[in-house]
C-alpha cells in the first residue's frame, strides 16, 4: 500500500481477472433470472412437459411443486449473483465469500433440480478467475485499506 503527498492512499485499477469475473457474474445472474422468469411465465406448459415419461405414480401436484421450488431456486441464485456483481463492483472483499456459498448453492441446485449448467458454468469460471494471483493482490489491497 502507498500514500501520496497529501496522505491519502494511491488506488489501483481492477484487474482484468477481476473484470472478466464481473463479467462471468453478471451472465450468470442473467441466465438464471432469465431461466426462472421462462419457466414462471409458462408453469404449465413446463409441468405438462415433465410429466411425459414419469410413472403413474407421480402427479401433476408432485411435479407442479418441485419446479416451483427449482423457479424460486433460480430466482435466489440469479439475485445473489447480481448482489455479488454489485459487490465486486464496489471493490468490497466480501464479494467473493458470498460468490463462494452462491457457487456452492448452484452446484446443489444442478444437481438437484437439474437447473441450468451454462450459470453455473459461467460462476464456477467467475469465482476461479477471482483467485488467481493478480486477483488475489488486488483483493488483499482492498483489505488493508
Amino acid at each position: 500500500m502507498t500514500t501520496n503527498e497529501s496522505g491519502e492512499r494511491d488506488t489501483v485499477a481492477r484487474p482484468t481477472l477481476v473484470t472478466i469475473s464481473v463479467v462471468l457474474w453478471v451472465l450468470s445472474a442473467i441466465t438464471y433470472l432469465g431461466v426462472s422468469t421462462i419457466v414462471m411465465s409458462n408453469h404449465s406448459a413446463q409441468v405438462d412437459q415433465q410429466m411425459v415419461g414419469l410413472p403413474k405414480t407421480v402427479t401433476r401436484d408432485q411435479v407442479s411443486t418441485v419446479l416451483t421450488i427449482a423457479e424460486f431456486a433460480a430466482l435466489i441464485i440469479g439475485v445473489l449473483a447480481a448482489a455479488g456483481v454489485y459487490l465486486l463492483m464496489k471493490a468490497n472483499r466480501r464479494a467473493r465469500v458470498l460468490l463462494i456459498v452462491l457457487v456452492f448453492l448452484q452446484l446443489f441446485c444442478l444437481l438437484l433440480f437439474n437447473l441450468d449448467g451454462p450459470g453455473a458454468l459461467f460462476g464456477v469460471a467467475g469465482l476461479i478467475l477471482l483467485f488467481l494471483p493478480a486477483s488475489n493482490r488486488y483483493f488483499t489491497w482492498i483489505k488493508q485499506g
